[in-house]
Order: structure tokens, then C-alpha cells, then sequence
């Protein structure tokens, strides 16, 4: 990082440490402090819409997002809940989208904010590269990446890599089955990291789900949990009840991805119930509806980019073999791949295992 960015970045967190303090005796003038600062050190007109927004929402009295971060507050680690903030709020949405825009203008290339890794058969040959990738990532402005793990030993080799990059923030997907009290322990020390559990089903009953949440709010980890809809679930998964039932094992949010193939209408509908749960006779839990929520992340942070305006029900994955992509940079994968998604794009690089044939 820079002189100038470590200074501004140390400022932030100085100061959202005292707001979250304050917080304690006065919730809705701590929330306006940490917008004004936000405002403050905003570097566009984006950036300054989506603050205004937030101060408009803290402004209406019924709004849910006041208590919702008083459960935060009093049930997550307060260093997770700081690192957190700090490094997706400031680092990534502001400092980083801004270094983005400028190395995109100079090179002419579109470039993502969000990267996802699906990790899968990985080895310690795969972790060394990951890093790398990690820095020349951080470089060029991405602080975010979401990660999708498999095997229990990956929490282990990803949480020790977070910890080398404390700035940035590490969204993790994982099976309610890999959490365990090792691992749940191990994600609680880990305080840049947000959790999002694969629930085994909508009525979060599995003895798996139960046993996952019980470790995590245990350890004060900040998490929640993630269901996939098509049409044949779609009552199911819109229903009050279970949104009560995990706030009740300490989910903070629920996110909602569509499976492919699901029609408008049925996105329609899982978008409207979880509209109707965010709104001010709505449950203390934040729900997201995956594509169009990050859809609408991305043009607030971004407004005005090219890259950021594929709709994202058109989105594609993209896969490259680590076997083909070790030895390349990250700047090298993206210019090659030249694709993008609303939501910047998306690589899912799975570790080469040399027992599978890829063909």
C-alpha cells in the first residue's frame, strides 16, 4: 500500500473504532458519524450517492438496519465486525474500485472488483500460487474475494492466508458439514472474514446446519447462510418462518442465489419476498437476492463503467484450469478471458489434481 492510503486507512479505523464504541450509548448518531465519514473520504459521485442513501435509510425511524446492527454489535467479535467494515467499506469500495477505474482507463481493460475461487482438490503448489495471485490482486485494487471450500483442511490453509492479507475481505462458502469446533474456533480468530453456510435445507433442521451455527455464534464469528431456489422450492424458501428460524441460530443475513434455467417470474418473486423482509416491518436479518443485489452494489460503487452494465441474468462462470494458469498473472488471466459481468467478473479456479484427467 501506499504512504498516503495507510494513513487515510489507519484515520478510518481509528475512527470507526470510536463510533462503534459510542455505539454502545447511542446507535443512530454512530451510524450517521461512520456515513459522514464516508462521505468524507468518498472519491466520486458514486461513491457519495450510496452514502447519502445509507444517511436517508438512517434517517427514517422505522427503519430495520439500526436494530439489525445493534445484533451485530452485541453478537459478533467487535475486531471482526471493525475489519470487516473497514476493509470492504473503505478499502474495497472506495480505494480499491477507485485504483481499478484509474488502471482500467490507462490499460483499456475491464477489470473486476469481486474475484471468486472455488477451491477444490487444492495442494500446497496451489496455495503458493493463490497468494501470489492474492497480491498482484491487491495491487491492482481488488479487495474482495469470496471463496468456496470443499474439504476441512482448506479452512485452515485459507485462514492463514487471510491473516497475511489483513486488509482485504474473505467471503467463505462453505458445507455446514465441514464446520467443526476446530474450524469454528479457527474462523473466529480469523476477523477479516465473513462466513456463508450452504444449509443442507430451508428449514435449517439438519443436525449438520443446528451443530454449525451453534459453533459459530460460540466462537462470535460474523455469518449466514446461503440457499439456491428454482421453481420447485420457491414457496419453500420464501417463507417468514424460516427466516425467523435462523435468526433464532444467530444468522445475520441470508442470501439467495437462483439456480440455472430459473425463470424471470420465479426471481421475481424470491426478489419480492426478500425486498418485503428488508423493509421496515422486516425481520432483523439482511437478505440479498445474489445477482440482483450485487448487480446493485456494483453500479452504486461503480456508477458509470462499462464493465459493471451486463445483466447479470446472462452472467457466465468462467473456469481455467490451474494446471494452464500457474504460471501466469492475474493480469494475464483477465486479459486473455476479456469477459466481464455486472458484478466484475468471476474466476473459478479449481486446483489441478494430477490423478484427473482434464482433457
Amino acid at each position: 500500500m501506499d504512504l498516503q492510503h495507510r494513513l487515510v486507512r489507519q484515520a478510518i479505523d481509528i475512527a470507526v473504532g470510536k463510533a462503534l464504541d459510542d455505539a454502545k450509548g447511542n446507535i443512530k448518531r454512530s451510524l450517521r458519524n461512520l456515513v459522514d465519514l464516508g462521505l468524507l473520504f468518498s472519491k466520486n459521485d458514486a461513491h457519495r450517492r450510496l452514502f447519502l442513501s445509507a444517511r436517508k435509510a438512517i434517517a427514517n425511524p422505522k427503519n430495520t438496519y439500526i436494530p439489525i446492527v445493534k445484533r451485530i454489535i452485541s453478537e459478533v467479535d467487535y475486531d471482526t465486525f471493525k475489519k470487516v467494515g473497514v476493509n470492504l467499506g473503505y478499502n474495497s469500495w472506495i480505494y480499491g474500485v477507485s485504483k481499478l477505474i484509474k488502471k482500467q482507463q490507462e490499460s483499456g481493460e475491464r477489470l473486476p472488483w469481486l474475484l471468486l475461487f472455488d477451491l477444490t482438490e487444492s495442494s500446497p503448489a496451489f496455495y503458493d500460487w493463490l497468494k501470489r495471485l492474492f497480491t498482484e490482486s491487491r495491487g491492482m485494487g481488488i479487495f474482495t474475494f469470496i471463496c468456496r471450500l470443499h474439504q476441512q483442511e482448506d479452512i485452515v490453509a485459507l485462514c492463514e492466508m487471510a491473516n497475511c492479507f489483513d486488509e482485504c475481505v474473505f467471503i467463505v462458502k462453505t458445507p455446514a458439514a465441514l464446520i467443526s469446533e476446530q474450524t469454528a474456533s479457527i474462523f473466529g480468530q480469523t476477523h477479516n472474514l465473513i462466513i456463508s453456510v450452504q444449509a443442507v435445507d430451508h428449514h435449517f433442521s439438519s443436525a449438520s446446519d443446528i451443530n454449525a451455527f451453534q459453533l459459530l455464534k460460540r466462537n462470535r464469528c460474523l455469518y449466514g447462510y446461503h440457499l439456491y431456489y428454482s421453481e420447485k422450492n420457491m414457496n419453500r424458501v420464501t417463507s417468514s418462518d424460516c427466516v425467523r428460524t435462523a435468526i433464532g441460530f444467530g444468522n445475520l443475513f441470508g442470501v439467495y442465489i437462483a439456480r440455472d434455467g430459473v425463470s424471470k417470474q420465479c426471481r421475481d418473486t424470491v426478489y419480492d419476498f426478500i425486498y418485503r423482509e428488508r423493509d421496515e416491518n422486516g425481520e432483523l436479518l439482511i437478505t440479498l437476492e445474489w445477482f440482483r443485489d450485487i448487480q446493485y452494489i456494483s453500479d452504486k460503487i461503480t456508477h458509470g463503467l462499462d464493465y459493471m452494465t451486463v445483466d447479470l441474468v446472462k452472467r457466465a462462470y468462467f473456469e481455467t484450469r490451474c494446471r494452464e494458469s500457474l504460471p501466469h498473472s492475474l493480469l494475464e488471466i483477465l486479459y486473455e478471458m476479456y469477459l466481464c459481468t455486472s458484478s466484475g467478473l468471476w474466476i473459478v479456479l479449481q486446483s489441478w489434481n494430477p490423478d484427473i484427467n482434464y482433457g
